[in-house]
């Protein structure tokens, strides 16, 4: 629905060095959109760019670290002098952890709280001081099933995508009658190289474990399996965040199966729990694996 915003419009993507950021861009690189694409890697926001221009749109690289909100509110200004306009502010930068709650380290929760969270509040303000007096927009927060429902082993990211699904929840009240439109997009599994460049290290093998311990423990257990969520390409997902651009749908689910898992723990978060506790427990084992720690009793 990019018709929304008229034929160009113009679209603000951070975190779009690499991922689902990357592959929005390369999607709407021939949709007449005007992007400005933001993100700490300056090199790849060049290549980023002219790939974008190669395929006929127009690109505006802005390196940038998000996480200081000089830097963002910069962006966003850069963007409007260069446009004359911003239409949709896209959300995408995030970063996950590795670490179970008691180990986290203050500086790590922090850092996660910046990226996921605290960017999000600092480039939104900014976006809307030119939404709102043009009465159109569209800010676009890319959550994660992680804002809806608890998993082990990166709390803070937990934290920070239940905050995201909160604030995202807060702007749409506060805009109400505005002509500004506000979303959540709740994905799963994606391949990109969150998991492998989580804060606290790579989780991709205590994610391995968890898979395969966890089936053996749930038939050992004579427990239901939770929903099979597939994982999806950066692309797929990024085809799903262009289609709800100019929809004021309140959340996007992009996964096959993940709005009714989601409804199902919301319905009956103790009996989803049951599902999903023996992969919890195997979570917890494999952890405690590669940290050497002692089992729980």
């Amino acid at each position: 629905m990019l018709a929304t915003f008229g034929h160009s419009p113009v679209i603000l993507i951070t975190g779009a060095s690499s991922g689902i950021g990357r592959a929005l861009a390369v999607r709407l690189a021939g949709s007449g959109a005007r992007l400005a694409i933001v993100a700490r890697r300056g090199a790849l926001l060049t290549q980023l760019a002219a790939e974008v221009e190669a395929a006929g749109g127009v690109a505006l690289p802005l390196p940038c670290d998000v996480t200081v909100p000089s830097q963002f509110r910069e962006a966003v200004a850069a963007t409007i002098a260069r446009f004359g306009e911003l239409h949709v502010l896209v959300n995408n930068a995030g970063r996950g952890n590795n670490a179970y709650i008691h180990d986290t380290p203050e500086d790590q929760l922090e850092s996660i709280f910046r990226v996921n969270v605290f960017s999000l509040w600092h480039g939104t303000a900014a976006a809307l001081r030119h939404m709102v007096p043009l009465r159109r927009g569209q800010i676009i927060n890319v959550a994660s099933v992680a804002g809806k429902i608890g998993f082990p082993g990166n709390g803070a990211y937990v934290a920070a995508k239940h905050a995201t699904v909160g604030f995202t929840r807060a702007l749409r009240s506060e805009l109400a009658g505005t002509g500004v439109l506000a979303t959540a997009v709740i994905a799963a599994g994606t391949l990109t190289d969150w998991a492998t460049a989580a804060e606290g290290g790579s989780m991709i093998a205590l994610f391995d474990y968890e898979r395969e311990r966890g089936n053996q423990l749930a038939a050992q257990m004579g427990r239901e399996l939770p929903p099979a969520i597939p994982l999806l390409s950066a692309d797929h997902v990024a085809q799903a965040i262009a289609g709800a651009i100019g929809d004021p749908t309140p959340e996007l689910y992009t996964h096959p199966g993940l709005r009714d898992w989601v409804m199902e723990y919301e319905a009956n978060q103790e009996l989803a729990e049951q599902k999903l506790e023996p992969f919890w427990l195997a979570n917890r084992e494999g952890y405690e694996k590669q940290h050497d720690a002692p089992p729980a009793d």
